[in-house]
C-alpha cells in the first residue's frame, strides 16, 4: 500500500513539473506571421470584413507587426531578475540622456506606424466599419487610462 502512495506521489511530482516547464514556453510571442494572421481573424468576425478586405488587413497587420517586431515592449520582463535581487543598473545622466532620446525616437516610430496603419484601415474599411474600430480603440485607450490613475 505504502508503495502504491509513494509511486501515485512520484507521478504526480513529475506530472506537475512537466506541466510548469510547458507553461515557460508559452511565455514567448508567437510568430509575427501568426499574430498577424490572428489579428487579421479577429478583426475580420468582429467587422465583419469580406474576403477582399481581408486580404488587404492582412497585408496591413503583417507590415504593421514586422515594424513593431523590433520595438522595445517588455522592457520591465527584461530586468525584472535585477528587480527580483534588489540590483538596480545605475546609468550616468549622459547614458540616461542617450536612453531617454533612444526611447523617445522610438515612442515616434511607433506613433508614425501607428498612424500609418490608421490610414491603410480607414482606406481598407468602409465608414460603418472604421467607425467601430476607433470607437473600439478609444474605449481601449480609456480603459487603459483608468487603470493608470
Amino acid at each position: 500500500m505504502k508503495r502504491i502512495v509513494l509511486i501515485w506521489m512520484a507521478a504526480f511530482l513529475m506530472g506537475g513539473m512537466a506541466m510548469s516547464q510547458h507553461a515557460r514556453r508559452s511565455d514567448k510571442m508567437p510568430e509575427p506571421k501568426v499574430r498577424a494572421e490572428r489579428m487579421t481573424e479577429r478583426m475580420v468576425k468582429e467587422y465583419s470584413l469580406n474576403d477582399t478586405q481581408k486580404q488587404q488587413l492582412l497585408e496591413a497587420n503583417l507590415a504593421l507587426v514586422a515594424k513593431m517586431e523590433d520595438m522595445p515592449m517588455h522592457r520591465a520582463k527584461a530586468h525584472k531578475h535585477l528587480k527580483r535581487e534588489g540590483k538596480r543598473h545605475q546609468l550616468t545622466d549622459e547614458q540616461r540622456a542617450q536612453k531617454k532620446a533612444e526611447m523617445e525616437k522610438k515612442r515616434e516610430e511607433m506613433k508614425a506606424a501607428r498612424i500609418a496603419y490608421d490610414s491603410q484601415l480607414q482606406k481598407i474599411m468602409t465608414e460603418e466599419q472604421y467607425a467601430a474600430y476607433s470607437k473600439k480603440v478609444q474605449d481601449r485607450k480609456a480603459k487603459m487610462e483608468s487603470k493608470r490613475k
